[in-house]
Order: C-alpha cells, then structure tokens, then sequence
C-alpha cells in the first residue's frame, strides 16, 4: 500500500470515528420511526388481517408477502452496480427512500374511499403501489447496509443493530398495542386506512434522520465496468470463494421459512375465530420478542460470530410451525408468535452482519447483493407455494413441510459452512473499483 494511500485511509477512519456517535444516534432513530411506522402494515399481521376482508384466497395474501421478499431481495444485485457510481451511499438512499414511504399516503387514501368498492382493478392498484414501496427499499438495499457497514466500525455493529432492533422492536410493540385500539374503535376501512396513513407519517419522519446522517467519502478510484462486465465476472467469485458460495446454497433452503411464517396470523384468526383487533396483539407479541431478544443477538454474534445466530433463527421457526400445528388455544398462538419475533430479530441482526464479514469493505455491496439476490427467487415464491398447498390440502401440512425443510438447512449450514470471522475474506481481482 502507497503512502497516499495509507494516508487516505487514516483520513477516512479518523472522520468515522470523529462522527460516530452521531451517526449511531441518528441511524437509531431512523430504525425506531421506520419501525414503528411499519409496526402499522406489518406484512405478517396487519396485511394478511387486511386482505382477509377482500378474498378469502390464500394465494393471494401469500402474493403479498411474496411482493415484499422479492421487492426488498431481488433488485439488489441489478442495482449494485449503479450505486459504485456514488461516492456517498447516502444519496442513493435518499433517492429511492422516498419511493418506500410516499405510496403509503396513496395506499391509505385508496383503502379509505375504495376498498368497500373491491374490485380487481383496486386490488391491481394496491398491489402496485405496495410493490413500489417494497422494490424502492430493494434498490437501496445495499446502499443502506453498506454506509452503516461504512458509519459504524466492526466491533460496534452488533451493539449498533441490537440497540436498533430493540428500540425499534420496543416502538414497534407500541404500534401493535395502538393498533389494536384503531382496528377495534373503527370500522372497516377507516381502521386499516388509519394505520396506513400513520406508516406514512411515521417512515417519513425517520427519512429525515437518514439525511441527517454524516458518511464519509471512501478512498476509491472510479474505476466503473458496465453491468455486463460486472455480470460476467461474478462465477469466478463464487468459484473462488468456497465458503460463501455454501452460505448462498444454505440461505435458499433457509428461504422456504416464509411459507409458514406467512400464514400463522390468518390460520389463528380462521382456526379460533378471532376478531381484527386480536392481530394487533399479534403484532406486539412479535415486535416484543424481537425487543427483548434483539440485544441478546448482538452481544452473542459480536464475542461468539453470526453464524451462531442464524442457527438460532432456524430452530426458533421450526420450533414455531412445530408448534402451530398442534395449537388449539390462543396461549399456545402466542407462544407461536414470540418464537417468531425471536427467529425474526436473529434473522436480521445475523444477515445484516454475516455477510459483511465473509468480504473486504471493497466487495461489501457486491457481497450483499448477492446474498440477497440469490435467494430472492425462493423467498419470494414461499408464501406463493404455501398458500397454494394451504388451499389445497391444510394450513398444518404448509408448516410440517417448512419444519422439514429448514431442518435440512440447518444441517447443511452446521457441517458445510465455516464461521467467517476466522477466516480470512476472500479478495477476487478486477470486479470493483480499487482502492487507490
């Protein structure tokens, strides 16, 4: 490495270290608004909730939670390649963040004066606006993860994603408790047009911590490919990085989780015959575990490694469907939904931050994506495939075949895939820019 160079990144670390305490705080706060906005379209709870007032088929509200894997998962590696061309990550963030919250205004407005009026063309332009918000946070993806891989130093990430887990996941219970209170107080729509009109308000308000958030400029060289170029040279990562390569084979069987998790809210509400309002209680089960376990999470993955963790977020939805199955009280739902708060919260913090260290900072957005991109497909068509065999067969065999599956995950993560933090990252030649 040139003196330049050793200077240059000296630079760099020192304006991260000089911000980050602000950089925390604010990007904190934007978890806990964007949490708790979301707390009120929760796509396990509230939107199935919704939905079940318009169509009593399960594919559909499957086609939801499908919309909303696929929106966040697939375009990340199509749009890796257009955000090399920011040197701030931050402005492509701003960009498309607004696509992920603005459609909640029109979404509320649609469900207030139209929804009593179901037709397929309303449920047509709900899906659209839904799949605008969804695909908009998909684009920025790893944009997001990559300036608070940037903004937050490696030791501090799992306390950053702990403390942002559990402040939103604390925020986000408080929206299910409120929810309860609207869906029950209002009739339908006014109610669910509430809560959408407060996703709305919420999320913008957590836009503006995103701009208040100080990313330092990296060291690199422009040094762009077109996408094709970019496109050919990924087998040889794959190829060359074994370990990775598994942990990609492992996360499409680990996909397949949604098809249970997907439907435990409607199989509940249709099995004990619940009202609306009992899905903000859902809701707060959730969030509340994610609250409470979340910190829990990120002090094991940063002195143990993520892949404890993700293993943890396995068993907890297995255990979850093995459960649902034979649930036939509200108390046994309810321990159905914490496990999932608890697979949710190790999810999250566990693929937030594996991915970040089987890679050198130059091939973070890359390595993302792909994590992200590969498994799009399957987590995406999950809920699609346990809808159908819902409709055609039970609820109890959808979460039977998600226990079995994940089970196979499970094993392959344990015996195939290495802990990456004691290896050292794989580093291909000539896919990205490079540093100076």
């Amino acid at each position: 490495m040139s003196k330049i160079s050793r200077k240059l990144n000296k630079d760099f670390e020192k304006e991260v270290k000089k911000h980050y305490r602000w950089n925390f705080t604010v990007n904190v706060m934007d978890a806990v608004l964007f949490w708790f906005g979301m707390g009120f379209a929760s796509v396990n709870t509230i939107l199935p909730a919704f939905l079940r007032h318009l169509t009593s088929s399960n594919f559909l509200i499957g086609l939801v939670v499908s919309l909303s894997t696929l929106g966040w998962f697939l375009p990340q590696i199509f749009s890796v390649n257009y955000i090399q061309k920011f040197k701030r990550r931050k402005d492509v963030i701003l960009r498309w963040g607004l696509g992920e919250r603005v459609p909640w205004l029109f979404i509320s407005l649609l469900v207030f004066y139209f929804s009593e009026y179901f037709s397929p063309l309303f449920l047509i332009i709900f899906l659209v606006l839904y799949a605008i918000c969804v695909f908009s946070g998909g684009i920025q993806g790893p944009a997001w993860l990559d300036m608070l891989a940037k903004v937050i130093p490696l030791k501090k990430r799992g306390e950053f994603f702990g403390w942002s887990n559990f402040l939103g996941g604390g925020t986000g219970m408080f929206a299910g408790f409120l929810s309860i209170y609207i869906l029950r107080k209002y009739p339908f729509p006014s109610n669910f047009s509430l809560c959408f009109l407060i996703t709305f308000v919420a999320t913008s308000i957590s836009y503006g911590f995103v701009v208040s958030t100080r990313e330092p400029v990296y060291p690199i060289e422009d040094n762009l490919t077109s996408l094709k170029e970019y496109f050919s040279k990924i087998p040889h990562l794959l190829k060359g990085d074994k370990n990775f390569s598994s942990f990609l084979l492992v996360n499409i069987l680990l996909s397949f989780g949604g098809m249970a998790t997907a439907f435990f809210a409607v199989y509940a509400l249709n099995r004990l015959a619940l009202p609306d309002s009992q899905i903000g209680v859902f809701t707060a089960l959730i969030l509340g575990a994610q609250t409470i376990s979340s910190l829990l999470w990120g002090y094991l993955g940063d002195r143990r490694g993520y892949k404890l963790i993700v293993e943890i977020s396995i068993l907890s939805t297995i255990l979850a469907s093995l459960i649902a199955i034979f649930s036939s009280s509200l108390y046994l739902f309810y321990i159905v939904f914490i496990l999932t708060g608890c697979s949710f919260s190790a999810g999250m913090i566990s693929g937030q931050n594996i991915v970040l260290e089987f890679s050198t900072p130059r091939m973070r957005p890359t390595y993302i994506a792909l994590t992200n991109t590969f498994k799009a497909p399957f987590i995406g068509l999950s809920p699609l495939l346990g809808g159908a065999i819902a409709d055609r067969f039970s609820f109890p065999l959808v979460f039977l075949l998600t226990a079995l599956i994940l089970s196979s995950g499970f094993l392959l993560l344990k015996f195939l895939v290495q802990e990456p933090r004691h290896l050292p990252p794989y580093q291909p030649r000539d896919i990205l820019p490079r540093r100076i």
